[in-house]
Formats: C-alpha cells, structure tokens, sequence
C-alpha cells in the first residue's frame, strides 16, 4: 500500500480540477525510475515526441521534449512498482467519482536543455479516453533556475509547478490547459493518462 494521503488527493482535485503531491512515492523508487529513464535515453530508445491524436507529426515548434512508451504487457521490476501505485489511485477515484477508469498510458519523457511544450490539453476533440493526467517528475535536486515548470492556466490565475523529484501531478485532461517552460537542464518525468474505455468500445 502507497502512503498517499488520498483524502487531499480527492479533495483538492474535486474543487481545483487539479492537485499536487510531493513525495508521492519512496526516493528509491524514483532514483531506480529516472535511472532507468536515462539508460533508456542513452541506448537510443527515445523518440521526436509527435502531435496529434496517432501521434502524426514531429512539430517542434510546439513541442521538443523526447519520449519512450511504457509496455503494460512487459514492465520492469520498478515500473510494475509505479503501475501498484497508479492501480491504487484508479481503484479510489473509481470508488469515490465514479470515474470509469479502465487502464493507464504512459512514458517517459525527456525535456533536453531549451525545450518546451505549449499550451494544450491533453484530450484530443474526436476521443474522449483520456480522463486524468499524471505526471510524475523524476529530477535529482532541480532548482528554480532550471526553468522546466509545469504552467496550469487555470480559471483564476496561472500556476507554475516546480518538477521537483517524487513530485505527482494530477489534473483533468480536458480541463486544465498547460505547458511546459522552457528547460535549463534535462528534465525528466514519467507522463501518463487514467483512461476510460472509449465509447466506440462499448457498442
């Protein structure tokens, strides 16, 4: 079991659209997952990050951050770790909004030094799959001056989250409008989307 405090989680969520938890997961666990994000990145087994709903275009004036799929069929010992966590947020979201989460897509993503990513959402206008957005950031002692924060457009004001290590970022797909500072050092996360079966699934 994760020490979440799920309570905040849902709450902050309910009234904000989106919530923020800082060591949401154990130090260990996020160094075993930015190692193995860089191992990855150094083998050649990242790609030009796409735009479009099948990921159609390379458009680097929009975004330039590189990424790596995760396969749900073949994780890792430390992915099947994260994917524990994530299973246990899907169960109480599901319990407590009645969300009709299904499953859980996600890579990693590097954002090398002087990339950035646009405003945007993440659901695109002709699939409704994508409820929640997550990220979980893996940098080892980020600073301020790294640049690379996360900008939430809110109704309100605009809100720019530090991707500091262990950081979990949640917000609604087709709500929260956001993007990605330009960076001053690499930074990674993990990126992912809680997803209902599509409508054309079920008739």
């Amino acid at each position: 079991m994760s020490s979440l405090d799920f309570d905040f989680l849902i709450d902050h969520l309910l009234e904000h659209n989106w919530v923020a938890l800082a060591r949401a997961l154990p130090e260990e666990v996020v160094k075993a997952l930015r190692e193995e994000a860089k191992a990855l990145w150094q083998a050649g087994n990242f790609h030009n990050a796409k735009v479009g709903r099948e990921g159609e275009k390379v458009k680097s004036e929009i975004r330039n951050d590189h990424i790596h799929w995760l396969d749900e069929t073949n994780l890792s010992d430390v992915q099947m770790s994260y994917f524990a966590v994530l299973n246990e947020i899907k169960d109480r979201l599901n319990r407590e909004l009645f969300l009709g989460i299904a499953s859980f897509e996600g890579h990693y993503a590097i954002y090398p030094e002087g990339s950035f990513y646009k405003a945007h959402l993440d659901r695109f206008q002709d699939a409704d799959e994508r409820v929640l957005s997550c990220i979980l950031y893996l940098n080892d002692n980020w600073q301020p001056d790294f640049g690379g924060q996360l900008r939430l457009h809110l109704e309100e004001k605009t809100l720019d989250i530090e991707p500091e290590g262990g950081t979990m970022v949640i917000f609604y797909s087709d709500r929260v409008l956001h993007e990605v500072l330009p960076a001053n050092a690499e930074r990674w996360s993990l990126t992912g989307w809680f997803r209902r079966r599509s409508l054309r699934d079920l008739f």
